[in-house]
């Protein structure tokens, strides 16, 4: 028969063991407030299409149709994550800097043209969900995106210098994202992430007559901080 003593040590030591096999399956805790950078690139698809009747006064051109567009983001980002056993929700924001863009340019017998679409700043507000194993957060998110968006477009080098036309308008544009990522805790306080985001900014009217569409993809690497 054994004492008391031993069946409290023993169970003592099943417990313990218990704990942290349950520590480790479920990782380390997610919860609380992070900041960090990150970097990438974006490539996309804008289209420009006139609403008016062309004239001297806008912009000589029915549409381009779809053309591509590319180039970098870079910027900061801030968060916060709850953790209820292995899954996590959070919110997260983001600004980053852009030079996301892409020309049209056509050579008609009333002369050359030329359109052009620039992603300068994109703000998004999402909502994360994800699975933790271990060290590593596997995760979906979604919200609101907001970017600055110049459009300019020219028409030059006319027979009638009076029809040349070249303009650039700028406006903030309103949308919405969504994608996915994965991100892996180095320590308790410092991990890294890869994700990917599609960001639509919808349809808007610039330079009076020219109704400009515009969307990317991004794929962005980041560095974050937990306080």
């Amino acid at each position: 028969m054994r004492s008391p003593s031993a069946v409290i040590l023993a169970a003592a030591v099943v417990g313990a063991f218990s704990q942290n096999a349950s520590a480790s399956d479920f990782g380390m805790p997610w919860t609380g407030w992070y900041a960090g950078v990150n970097v990438g690139g974006g490539w996309g698809r804008t289209n420009h299409t006139g609403t008016e009747t062309p004239d001297a006064t806008n912009f000589d051109l029915t549409t381009t149709g779809n053309f591509n567009t590319s180039g970098w983001v870079a910027g900061a980002t801030a968060g916060y994550n709850f953790q209820i056993r292995q899954w996590l929700i959070g919110a997260e924001t983001d600004l980053d800097w852009s030079n996301i863009r892409g020309t049209f340019n056509a050579n008609p017998a009333s002369g050359p043209l030329s359109a052009s679409t620039q992603l300068n700043w994109l703000d998004t507000a999402r909502i994360r969900v994800g699975w933790i194993w271990s060290r590593a957060l596997f995760y979906g998110t979604a919200g609101a995106a907001f970017g600055g968006v110049t459009a300019s477009a020219s028409s030059l080098g006319n027979a009638d210098p009076t029809d040349d036309f070249n303009r650039a308008d700028t406006q903030v544009r309103f949308g919405w994202t969504a994608g996915g990522g994965v991100e892996y805790a180095f320590t308790d306080n410092l991990s890294a992430k890869v994700e990917y985001l599609f960001v639509n900014l919808g349809t808007q009217t610039q330079i009076d007559n020219d109704s400009v569409k515009f969307s990317t993809n991004m794929v962005r690497g980041g560095v974050n901080v937990r306080f």
